[in-house]
């Protein structure tokens, strides 16, 4: 059900198996609001099952990204209760969705990145970020505890002291500093990003994807608890499909006669 008081809204458009989705809300630079969590979870289940869509990309309205959570929002995102009185937390059901999303997921961030948004970006594959970003970390400046997803991915991208900085201070870091502490994939300056994408998009569209696919998974294995056994048996399994497959056949006649290769 949706709040009537809630003017935030998520749009989407698809173009050459591209699903762009934007974040409305500049009222408050959009901070996600419970109506906007609602709308990105059922948009990206959706988009899930569409095989022509083949990428999916995330920004913000207005040059910005995202503010976090809408503070006048914060218990309708956060805190919510289901009809069982069940705690919900509508951020978590987000992330998750970006996380499991099979499509190649890209944030462009710009502006401002403040609060959960870092989170959201981090959840996508993919972040590319303008040169002139703002980022800051700020769950501790009003008393909140930054979402499990949230804490970990941080701890593995910037390290362990690094994220007790970021989290404890809610410190606004300079955005080459950001970059090099690998919160973001790629950094360009702002009149270039744009362009930047549609390159990146570009060779997404030209390139293999059974190779997409399965690098993706093969990633997604990297450190999950599981036994050398099933580690083993799933990479000789994908060895043996790989050499077989029929993109790979295609890829190399395509290299061999000096032509674009035609995947299906």
């Amino acid at each position: 059900m949706m709040d009537s008081d809630d003017k935030g809204r998520v749009s989407v458009q698809i173009q050459d198996g591209t699903a762009t989705l934007v974040l409305e809300n500049q009222r408050q630079f959009n901070a996600l609001t419970r109506n906007m969590c609602l709308q990105l979870v059922e948009i990206l289940t959706d988009l899930s099952t569409q095989s022509e869509v083949k990428v999916i990309v995330l920004r913000g309205a207005g040059g910005n990204f995202c503010a976090g959570i809408a503070i006048d929002q914060m218990d309708r995102v956060l805190f919510d209760r289901d009809a069982d009185g069940a705690l919900m937390n509508h951020f978590d059901l987000v992330d998750r969705a970006l996380t499991g999303c099979p499509q190649t997921t890209i944030a462009v961030v710009e502006g401002n990145c403040f609060g959960g948004a870092w989170q959201l970006a981090s959840a996508c594959e993919i972040q590319f970020a303008s040169d002139e970003v703002k980022l800051a970390i700020t769950p501790a400046k009003i008393g909140l505890v930054f979402p499990r997803p949230g804490i970990e991915r941080l701890v593995r991208t910037v390290g362990e002291s690094r994220a007790k900085y970021l989290l404890y201070s809610g410190a606004r870091i300079p955005a080459s500093e950001a970059l090099s502490w690998g919160m973001f994939t790629r950094m360009f300056p702002s009149a270039s990003l744009d362009e930047e994408l549609a390159a990146l998009l570009g060779a997404l569209k030209g390139n293999s994807p059974y190779s997409i696919t399965r690098t993706r998974e093969a990633i997604g294995r990297f450190g999950r608890a599981q036994t050398d056994v099933e580690h083993e048996l799933w990479w000789a399994n994908l060895w043996d499909e790989n050499g077989e497959n029929p993109q790979l056949a295609e890829g190399r006649q395509a290299f061999l006669e000096r032509r674009v290769p035609r995947y299906q």
